[in-house]
């Protein structure tokens, strides 16, 4: 007889087709695959995606991949394979395709993404999800895929149920009954009387992207993953046995002065400096170019009429990727330091410390040697890392009210610190009925058997454990951090996005109850067979609205690389290396990334600009990118002077830039005006355009 007779199932009734899947595909898969493709639809409709072929409007499909992992893969498959054909019942002829872990997020593919991006399969027994979060965070970060799907799954099954009581990892219900407990009562999380995991079955999925896709896309946002970290443990003899290999995230040693890097003030001002010398790069790029362009010119070499703006859309990109360098170095704060322990780096990156963590989600799997394991852990990181005595952290153990999924555990606890992060709510441990003697060492945690109504949390950790030496760590922070770093106008676009995206994830959910069709199925790609070559060889292809309200890629595909220049930008640049000379006195340009504006700080404003011109860029739907165009123009109109600018430490207010009918004109004051008439200079011809990075202007001076 199973000494284990209590599991958090998925209720009886529980049917694939009031979710739209159809018998056919229910007969050919294994159970777990139907969880699979309702949790992966529900993730993707909560972020706002109805229609998943509508991220390759944004993405290509080889930047579209999965991690969606298992510990122990189709449990009902397998048995039907071993024990079942050996018993001469019917099973379906490839039963074996579905033992295998991976397939699972094949079908998911085959079905709902169409995708060809990275595949990677993690298997971490009860650690998979976290597992899963890793490597997607890795893949997106290592510029491999834009979008992951990641999360985990795993069954309930009498054999695996036999053998976790056999090693006594879950509590025995027949003792549980004799003490009077009722089966919601026999998970209890860092109890004196916890006596091991109830196991549960399910899937648990996210949807990860780049925070830059997530704001094209307008996507729903519920949490940043900041970090996160997998670890093994020391040597031993024991499989089940938890480890503390994860507390190597908070390693490091304590430096004899302040670390610049952890001060904002100081990386806020490294990062304007290397604006400031890439800015510079541009502008004697610009200038090269033109000596390039005259240089051709002269020896009678014939110029394409492209040649400009692919030149100018080559330097532009180059100072793309030396800015993302320098925000990965003083905004991401990459590298490593041995005096900033890499839990508290992360942290830093959102101006945040340990005191800052408001929760912690434990693993909390009920037994013994897990819970006061992982309490300890938790306990010397917050010690190390310098936390706050007094400042005790919460503990969320939602397996009391879950039970042990195992390959999903993580999903499940991401979502619920999603919950938690959004709503200020920490969830009480309902079966704390009494807290063990032991927790009372860990000075820096606090087991709530309650509710709590914060007034907000920063930031939240979660770990998970898994048998076979497999722990990791996750650190989620809030997402206003992210949506308050935008600017302005970028925050207005993103928010209008999200909004139409919150409108048909509600009509989604709402049709579900009424159609259940919360699954769709696809019964092709989002590309004719004629295509497929075509976009998948053409990193530029991008999917489009059609005729059958979805989404697929048109016939006609971009031939070659688009410039991110806009054509102003271009034919700006060609005014200026193709400027002729005679009756003019000079030609000034001046090239400046947009970032390396200061516009918010008003006293460079006051000094520079007039209020008119102020309210003209502010009226702009990008006020940072109008801005840098007036800067540019100012410093293009002080060069085609003949006279070097000295950059904001000299006002340039006396030259304004008066937007008219017919473009943009100059009108000098003070003593610019002053050196514009000694020099005999009547009249300026001036141009202004800008792109996503970078703004440009040439003026040309005339007598």
């Amino acid at each position: 007889m199973l000494a284990s007779q209590v599991a958090a199932q998925i209720p009886t009734g529980w049917s694939h087709k009031a979710f739209g899947i159809p018998d056919d595909i229910a007969a050919q898969v294994d159970r777990t695959t139907l969880w699979a493709l309702v949790s992966v639809s529900e993730a993707l409709m909560m972020a706002g995606i109805t229609d998943p072929y509508e991220m390759y409007k944004y993405v290509h499909p080889s930047e579209v991949g999965s991690a969606l992992g298992s510990g122990m893969g189709g449990m009902v498959s397998l048995s039907k394979m071993f024990r079942d054909r050996r018993e001469e019942k019917d099973v379906q002829k490839d039963i074996l395709q579905e033992t295998f872990i991976n397939t699972v997020a094949g079908w998911v593919n085959l079905l709902l993404l169409s995708s060809s991006g990275p595949i990677k399969i993690p298997v971490g027994a009860c650690a998979t999800a976290l597992q899963s979060v890793e490597i997607a965070c890795d893949t997106i970060l290592s510029g491999k895929a834009k979008v992951m799907i990641s999360g985990g799954f795993d069954d309930f099954s009498e054999e695996g149920s036999y053998e976790f009581a056999n090693m006594k990892a879950t509590s025995n219900s027949e003792t549980e009954f004799a003490a009077g407990r009722q089966p919601n009562e026999m998970s209890r999380p860092t109890t004196s009387t916890r006596a091991g995991f109830m196991e549960a079955q399910g899937c648990g999925a996210q949807v990860l992207m780049s925070a830059k896709t997530a704001i094209e896309m307008g996507a729903t946002i519920y949490g940043i993953v900041a970090f996160t970290s997998t670890a093994t443990d020391k040597a031993g003899r024991s499989i089940p046995a938890p480890g503390l290999g994860v507390m190597g995230t908070a390693r490091q040693v304590a430096a004899k002065y302040p670390t610049n890097s952890l001060d904002i003030t100081y990386r806020r001002r490294q990062l304007e400096f290397r604006r400031r010398q890439i800015g510079q790069w541009l502008e004697n790029e610009t200038e090269l170019l033109k000596m390039e362009f005259d240089d051709l010119k002269a020896q009678g070499k014939e110029i394409g009429a492209d040649f400009v703006s692919e030149k100018l859309a080559a330097i532009e990109a180059d100072a793309k990727k030396q800015e993302a360098e320098a925000q990965g170095i003083y905004g991401m704060l990459q590298g490593q330091d041995p005096s900033v322990a890499p839990l508290r780096r992360a942290l830093a990156v959102w101006g945040l410390t340990i005191d800052d963590v408001g929760v912690a989600s434990f693993h909390g799997t009920s037994t013994v040697a897990n819970d006061k394991n992982e309490s300890n852990a938790y306990n010397e990181q917050f010690r190390h890392l310098g936390r706050t005595v007094g400042n005790a952290c919460p503990v969320i153990a939602q397996k009391w009210l879950t039970g042990h999924p195992k390959g999903g555990a993580a999903a499940w606890m991401m979502n619920g610190m999603a919950q938690v992060i959004q709503s200020g709510m920490i969830p009480g441990n309902r079966n704390a009925d009494n807290i063990s003697k032991e927790m009372r060492a860990f000075e820096f945690l606090l087991y709530p058997s309650k509710s709590i109504q914060t007034d907000g949390i920063k930031a939240g950790l979660l770990t998970s454990f898994g048998f076979g030496q497999v722990g990791g760590q996750a650190l989620i922070v809030h997402p206003k951090y992210l949506l308050g770093a935008l600017e302005a106008n970028q925050f207005s676009a993103y928010k209008a996005g999200n909004d139409r995206r919150r409108d048909l994830a509600y009509r989604k959910f709402n049709e579900f109850f009424t159609k259940g069709n919360m699954v769709v199925l696809k019964d092709h790609a989002p590309y004719t067979q004629d295509l497929e070559h075509g976009v998948l060889l053409n990193p530029l292809a991008r999917a489009e609205a059609d005729k059958e309200g979805s989404w697929s890629f048109p016939k006609v595909l971009p031939a070659s690389t688009t410039p991110s220049t806009p054509r102003a930008n271009a034919e700006i640049a060609k005014q200026l290396v193709a400027s002729a000379t005679e009756g003019v006195h000079g030609v000034g340009n001046d090239v400046e990334l947009i970032s390396a504006i200061a516009a918010d700080n008003e006293n460079f404003l006051a000094r520079n600009f007039t209020q008119a011109e102020l309210a003209y860029c502010r009226s702009a739907p990008d006020f940072r990118a109008s801005l840098a165009g007036r800067w540019c123009a100012k410093e293009a109109v002080m060069k085609s002077m003949k006279v070097q600018s000295k950059g904001a430490g000299a006002p340039l207010i006396d030259i304004e830039v008066v937007a008219t009918a017919t473009g943009p004109t100059v009108v000098l004051h003070g003593e610019v005006k002053k050196i514009a008439q000694a020099a005999g200079v009547t009249k300026f011809e001036l141009s202004i355009s800008h792109s996503d990075d970078v703004a440009v202007a040439v003026a040309v001076a005339s007598k």
